[in-house]
């Protein structure tokens, strides 16, 4: 009987070392969450292709998207570990990083946890006015009293809103604020429920084009006073920009607005390692991401990788950066 229990136990132990070993040899899958925006945005769709390239290119992660309401909500997610990376506008990665503009009630340092991968494209001001309020709008000086889609609540669009109001002198509540953006403010138009759509999107955005695209939207340029408010002082992060005519059907016209440069961050608590691995895969399968959103991920470059960033760069990030000499 002792032998036989001998030999059970040293059965049991070989077994046992054979799991660990089994065990050891597989590794852990590491999720990726990226933060991006409303599911009929850029962000999304730019957002789906990042994941996909990472699933295919980078061992050991499993990548994707979550839907949000936009920079704001994206820099309240990273910062609190519920996702590991997020999109944002660079203006609001600055500001939330160092506490400062609508963020400066939160308690210092809440933001450090954001850094910087990568730029990713201009995201301009749209400002677009429906047909049967074209002869009382010519201005954004003419929107009280008019409804207007201004994005989501807590959205980069609503950030635009707000500061845009208050450097005209124009109180909020005056405007008829419709918190939408995308599929909902695309319904709005076609049951004319809205006068005027106030929100970025880049150029090409799907939603811009389908509003346009009904026939009863025409696109204005943003006041030359706004566009110089967001550009310069503590908008400096931001520039000018132009619409080429006919980016859009029914846009016959350059439109003259402001953009901000779109950036991609990591948690600064991700490893070195596997920042380097997913900032890599970005920059070395970039013709893919274009075939996805052409109109972005063209402007995913080396040379124009650290357009905006005004907040660290990621350790993975700067190494991958460091080697290709892409460091200024």
């Amino acid at each position: 009987m002792k032998r036989v229990a001998t030999v059970f136990v040293a059965v049991v132990f070989v077994l046992t070392a054979m799991g660990s070993a089994f065990g050891a040899g597989e590794p852990e899958e590491q999720f990726i969450r990226i933060a991006t925006g409303g599911t009929g945005g850029n962000f999304y769709r730019l957002g789906a292709g990042i994941a996909s390239v990472w699933n295919d290119e980078v061992e050991g992660i499993v990548a994707s998207t979550q839907s949000t309401d936009g920079s704001p909500h994206n820099a309240e997610l990273l910062a609190a570990g519920d996702v590991e990376v997020a999109f944002m506008g660079a203006d609001i990665a600055r500001d939330a990083y160092h506490t400062t503009g609508r963020f400066e009630d939160e308690e210092e340092g809440y933001y450090e946890a954001l850094n910087f991968i990568t730029y990713l494209y201009p995201n301009p001001q749209m400002f677009l006015v429906m047909d049967w309020g074209a002869d009382e709008i010519q201005s954004l000086r003419d929107l009280p009293g008019k409804r207007v889609s201004k994005g989501a609540i807590g959205s980069l669009g609503e950030a635009y809103f707000l500061e845009t109001m208050e450097f005209l002198g124009i109180d909020p509540d005056d405007v008829i604020q419709e918190h939408t953006v995308h599929g909902a403010a695309i319904d709005q138009v076609r049951d004319r429920h809205i006068d005027a759509v106030l929100w970025p999107d880049a150029a090409g955005s799907a939603s811009h084009m389908e509003i346009l695209e009904t026939g009863h939207a025409r696109a204005l340029s943003i006041d030359d006073d706004v566009i110089e408010h967001f550009t310069t002082g503590d908008w400096d992060i931001n520039f000018e920009y132009t619409l080429p005519a006919d980016t859009y059907r029914n846009q016959p016209e350059d439109v003259h607005t402001f953009a901000a440069p779109i950036i991609l961050l990591a948690h600064a608590d991700l490893e070195e390692e596997l920042v380097y691995e997913l900032t890599k895969a970005l920059h070395e399968n970039q013709p893919a991401l274009v075939a996805i959103a052409d109109l972005l991920a063209e402007f995913m470059t080396l040379e124009t990788a650290l357009e905006g960033q005004q907040i660290p760069l990621h350790p993975g990030a700067e190494r991958y950066y460091e080697e290709e000499g892409a460091l200024r």
